[in-house]
């Protein structure tokens, strides 16, 4: 009858050793991590990590990725793994040490996981682009590459010189092409990136050509690139059929020795439209007011800041001849010692070839008409600008409101 008291007191004594043992045990175990991630994480020392705990997967990540014997590294590279088994870093680590031994078909394999583990790590994803560029793989590394463009505009700065490098080789430049078949968020800002920085202007035609007719059309900051590069260059004849080819059907009819003269249209500020340079003392836009002969009219109006003013202008591709050039103006209290006045050169000559009369102060619509001539050679290109005259500091102190309308050059029969 004594024996069932004893065996119960006996299995419960057993139990409270064993929860103390398991709670030691635990404890024992939170003191060994706790002191691991410490010296990894906030001292910095890996290899004290490991003292404490020899299977810690960050140590042993970050002694991988920084051991320079290869067989050392991938031994911690490969320890981290089998810690952490969902970790893309070391994978990509390991692909790398692996690649760099010749291990050609483990290094594969230890990149594909590390990309499939990591979708959303940019430096994983830069990792197996970088692998891809080295296997020659260009279709693969572009993928990867837009995977991180897409979610790091911050990277721009990064990828986008390797992206141009590629693309200025010929022999490379096709493998953008299945890239393009899909919607490219990032392509607007790398194609402006290219015009800019690109060393051959041939590189910026090619990849203008290669979006067309699919689903990243040029939008107006890249057809703007595109011809500023285009001028740049030298290149006025190509970049004029250029911007032609993005009017429409009704643009095109109204193009003439000079475009939107009358300032119905909104002003477009790219290729051989109106270009505006903004500036805080000016205001400039269109506008309706009385008189005009469509709906709006061009209106600069002065905050009464000192301007040198000269942000208003259109490239021109005038032939050799005699021509007029012509239209309306009234100024509206305009404050300028000089007054504001048309002005016509030869680009890249300071000299100008028309200088139209000076409006200032305030009058009804009244018409101007001057006439000049385009030499035979030395003036392929030209460009009108809207001036404020003077010579002086103080000629440049504006106020007040002036409007343009039905400006045009005719050629003189």
């Amino acid at each position: 009858m004594t024996d069932a008291p004893v065996t119960k007191s006996r299995w419960t004594l057993l139990r409270w050793v064993l929860f103390a043992l398991a709670g030691s045990w635990l404890a024992w175990r939170i003191v060994i991590l706790g002191m691991a991630n410490q010296y990894s994480q906030e001292l910095d020392d890996p290899e004290a990590a490991l003292g404490w705990y020899a299977r810690h997967p960050d140590a042993n990540l970050e002694l991988g990725l920084r051991g320079k014997n290869p067989d050392i590294a991938i031994d911690h590279l490969r320890k981290a793994i089998d810690a952490n088994p969902s970790e893309g870093r070391a994978y990509a680590a390991l692909g790398r040490q692996l690649e760099t031994r010749g291990e050609a078909e483990q290094a594969r394999q230890a990149m594909e996981t590390a990309a499939r583990l990591s979708p959303q790590r940019s430096d994983v994803q830069m990792d197996v682009a970088a692998y891809w560029m080295r296997q020659g793989d260009l279709d693969r590394a572009l993928a990867h590459w837009n995977t991180v463009l897409r979610h790091r505009p911050d990277l721009y700065a990064r990828i986008f010189p390797a992206l141009l490098q590629l693309a200025g080789d010929p022999a490379r430049q096709a493998a953008f092409l299945p890239l393009l078949k899909q919607p490219v968020p990032w392509w607007p800002a790398f194609f402006i990136h290219a015009a800019a920085n690109a060393p051959d202007v041939n590189t910026v035609r090619v990849l203008f050509s290669l979006h067309q007719g699919g689903p990243n059309a040029p939008t107006p900051e890249m057809l703007r690139a595109y011809l500023a590069r285009l001028q740049k260059d030298g290149a006025w004849m190509e970049a004029w059929f250029a911007w032609l080819n993005s009017l429409t059907k009704e643009q095109v009819g109204k193009v003439g020795y000079l475009y939107n003269g009358n300032f119905e249209a909104p002003i477009s500020n790219l290729g051989f439209d109106w270009i505006v340079q903004k500036h805080p003392a000016v205001s400039l836009d269109t506008a309706a007011t009385f008189e005009t002969s469509g709906e709006r009219a061009l209106r600069v109006n002065f905050r009464g800041l000192r301007v040198k003013f000269q942000n208003l202008y259109q490239y021109l591709m005038l032939p050799p001849g005699r021509f007029y050039l012509q239209g309306r103006v009234r100024p509206d209290n305009l404050q300028a010692a000089q007054g504001m006045q048309w002005a016509l050169y030869c680009l890249g000559n300071n000299e100008p070839v028309a200088v139209t009369d000076r409006s200032r102060g305030s009058d009804q619509w009244t018409r101007f008409r001057t006439e000049f001539s385009i030499p035979p050679s030395g003036c392929p290109v030209q460009m009108l600008r809207l001036e404020l005259a003077g010579t002086i500091r103080l000629d440049f102190d504006a106020d007040g409101t002036i409007w343009f309308d039905n400006l045009g050059i005719e050629q003189v029969r």
